[in-house]
């Protein structure tokens, strides 16, 4: 029996296919809303930003529609927060797809496409083993499990910048990078959680019964 007080809100900015976690929520049984304002956060409990796409394009697009500071405020009320893939990436400071442009900077840190030097495929695509954290989230979720990537561009994992209470978790593809990153309430999978079976809706369920 899922939580009736949880209703868990899926941003739809124009940027990225909604239907795959949209239908991993219904699964799970959660009370939810697609949001196209931000004005109807308002009997939201927790709120996902998925998003597929260019950072540059994606980034002016939620400081136009003001969701950029409509998730900065619901953070600060200690609601639980994720972002996917692109949704992810734009929780960071800066990123480099297409001209530089800032992020929501919800962590520290710059988003650049992977190295030329490691010889790799770009998209980074299918499933690959996350390393995790072992925090609250990833509860009854063995370390090294598959996850389901399709990414060119990836946060540089730079321990330098990262704030001592982030929980980071990596993915090696040619390099370690930062495959997912926590912070108390918020979170970030540059991973499809909703397009990686019965481990990513685990890893949704978890979100959904963090409490503020």
């Amino acid at each position: 029996m899922t939580d009736l007080k949880t209703k868990i809100g899926i941003i739809n900015c124009d940027f990225g296919n909604i239907a795959s976690l949209i239908n991993a929520i219904k699964h799970l049984k959660y009370n939810y809303e697609v949001l196209k304002r931000p004005s109807d956060l308002k009997f939201i409990t927790h709120l996902i930003l998925p998003g597929v796409g260019s950072f540059n394009k994606s980034a002016k697009r939620i400081r136009e529609t003001g969701w950029s500071d409509a998730i900065i405020d619901h953070t600060a009320k200690k609601k639980p927060f994720m972002g996917i893939c692109l949704g992810m990436q734009l929780m960071f400071e800066t990123g480099s797809e297409n001209g530089e442009e800032s992020g929501i900077g919800l962590f520290k840190g710059r988003c650049e496409e992977f190295s030329n030097k490691n010889e790799i495929k770009l998209p980074h695509m299918g499933f690959n083993l996350v390393s995790h954290s072992n925090s609250k989230i990833w509860k009854d979720i063995p370390n090294n499990s598959p996850f389901y990537f399709v990414h060119s561009y990836r946060i540089v994992n730079d321990k330098k910048n990262c704030d001592k209470e982030e929980y980071i978790s990596n993915t090696y593809y040619g390099e370690d990078f930062i495959s997912f990153i926590e912070n108390d309430n918020i979170f970030g999978a540059q991973f499809h959680p909703e397009k990686s079976h019965k481990i990513g809706l685990k890893l949704i369920k978890n979100f959904a019964e963090i409490k503020n």
